[in-house]
């Protein structure tokens, strides 16, 4: 699906300002929004808090914790707090200065390959991934921080698809353009490996497809993704002290719990939710194939069919393995790219001139980027609101508030379908467990907590205990067979609070009780209780 584009060669200063000016918009929009006024998932946020705050501290995943993730969105957030002074903020700080960076590096990647309107919107909608203040999937209205390490994967895989699609004259790049964006590349591939697994994952499968999309191995590429993946891992891996193994364990119990959680049923109805967008592509790309005409329009409708199903399907293997079940971002691009090309193709004549435009090539265009914006103007929505909900909040009368100075901006809004991990009830149970710990501990006690989260250290501002994990969630990041130990799960906490009503009750709290109970009365002793909490102390 690949032909000569008539692509300018660099856009003029008035339209990188342009584009500058709405990418600097988007980031100050994630800034001022910092922590949004949530609605869903509400308990998530200390995700990123608690983890980003053990990185700040000095705590590196894996080797002073287990986590089936990588270091990348705790360095994400710990930079927030520098730049906010360790206030909640931070998770808008942070995600302000990696939608920059993410926009940035995609503009420089395609300013000579891709025509400047559809530079402008992809390399916003990267940044606009990365701060939309919703969980992908659950709609722009349901403000929420949780999983928004898959908004950083996304953005990367994005800008994977900048350099690996053939955008315009992408196939007629010199060799020093194909080993620059093959630096970029492998760089994108190893942040991926140190962000989540499953996001390597769709890289390498990306990466693959690539050298079929465009035309076949380029020496000069391929030594250049081989660089700027050794030279990014190697980053990562000073980061880590070198300490394979404690990768490799944590990667291990993370395969190993997730497997637990795998579900046909979940995967058919995931795909019947969004069978209708594949139907949509292949028509998109058979609409396309049409318009371009002439010879060998049989092999070019295969080959289409197949990159678009690809495409789909590694949105698919993300989908599946994150909790989310629609939105797909890849395909939002791919569809954006089948509208450029056919646009090239029918804009040139044999001879480079220029030629009107069919009309099936005008209907591609206008489909192709009518599917794009869709999702373009969901991000934007989702952000939107989340700006308008932090300048004017609604119904704060009835928003429990925490006690705590560094929370004390949080609001957590009641979700009926969550209500034990959302607003008041959780508000209310994480006031009175920090009451129960300012009676019964002092500010140098190392405190862990026995539910999926742990507030407790980054809201008293106190030094985080060398055990635990990012996150506690049965059959999810640990199972029965796959877990870390209990010398290293409760490593040097001083305290341990169990919750009498957890954020995750059911299942995935009694298998956690049942796992490390043993291992709680053996080295902690029932210290103090309150409505809501016991507070064990190490014997």
């Amino acid at each position: 699906m690949n032909c000569p584009s008539s692509a300018p060669r660099g856009g003029i200063p008035r339209q990188l300002l342009l584009f500058l000016l709405f990418l600097v918009g988007i980031c100050a929009a994630a800034v001022y929004i910092g922590a949004v006024p949530t609605r869903k998932f509400g308990h998530d946020i200390f995700f990123l808090l608690d983890n980003g705050w053990r990185v700040f501290t000095g705590q590196r995943p894996h080797l002073d914790f287990t986590s089936p993730w990588g270091p990348l969105s705790f360095l994400v957030v710990g930079a927030g707090m520098a730049a906010a002074q360790h206030s909640v903020d931070a998770i808008g700080y942070g995600n302000a200065m990696f939608a920059c960076i993410a926009g940035v590096w995609g503009y420089l990647l395609c300013r000579d390959t891709v025509p400047y309107w559809p530079r402008f919107l992809v390399c916003l909608y990267l940044a606009l991934l990365v701060v939309s203040p919703y969980s992908l999937g659950w709609g722009p209205l349901n403000s929420s921080h949780a999983m928004f390490y898959n908004r950083y994967g996304y953005a990367l895989l994005g800008v994977l698809m900048i350099e690996a699609l053939p955008w315009g004259d992408g196939l007629l790049r010199g060799s020093r353009a194909e080993l620059l964006g093959g630096v970029s590349t492998g760089a994108v591939a190893a942040f991926a490996l140190f962000l989540k697994a499953n996001f390597f994952a769709a890289a390498l499968l990306l990466i693959g497809a690539s050298f079929l999309w465009r035309g076949g191995v380029v020496k000069q590429r391929l030594a250049g993704i081989a660089a700027g993946f050794i030279l990014a891992t190697l980053a990562f891996l000073a980061y880590l002290q070198f300490d394979l193994g404690a990768i490799l364990r944590d990667l291990d119990i993370a395969a190993g719990a997730r497997a637990k959680s795998f579900s046909y049923a979940e995967l058919g109805r995931k795909f019947s939710l969004n069978a209708m967008y594949l139907l949509f592509v292949l028509l998109l790309i058979i609409q396309s194939v049409r318009a371009k005409g002439g010879a060998g329009t049989g092999g070019r409708l295969v080959h289409g069919v197949l990159q678009g199903c690809f495409v789909f399907a590694v949105d698919m293997l993300l989908l599946c393995s994150n909790q989310q079940y629609s939105e797909l971002p890849l395909t939002a691009i791919y569809a954006l790219w089948v509208a450029v090309d056919v646009r090239a193709c029918n804009g040139m004549s044999g001879r480079g001139e220029a030629t009107p435009v069919s009309l099936g090539a005008k209907s591609t265009l206008l489909i192709g980027t009518a599917f794009f914006l869709v999702s373009f103007c969901t991000q934007l929505t989702g952000l939107a609101y989340g700006l308008v909900r932090k300048a004017a909040p609604s119904d704060l009368g009835s928003v429990a508030r925490f006690t705590e100075a560094r929370l004390e901006s949080l609001l957590l809004y009641d979700d009926p379908a969550e209500p034990d991990s959302n607003g008041r009830r959780y508000v209310e149970s994480v006031n009175d467990g920090m009451r129960l710990l300012r009676l019964n501990s002092v500010s140098s006690d190392r405190v862990l907590t026995m539910d999926m989260m742990n507030p407790f250290p980054y809201a008293l501002g106190r030094p985080e205990p060398r055990g635990g994990m990012a996150a506690i969630a049965y059959n999810y990041t640990f199972s029965d067979s796959h877990r870390p130990s209990d010398q290293r799960f409760f490593g040097d906490a001083d305290i341990v609070m169990v919750p009498k009503r957890p954020a995750a009750p059911g299942r995935m709290h009694e298998g956690l009780m049942r796992i490390y109970q043993p291992g709680l009365q053996a080295r902690f002793r029932l210290a103090a209780e309150s409505n809501q909490w016991f507070l064990f102390r190490r014997k």
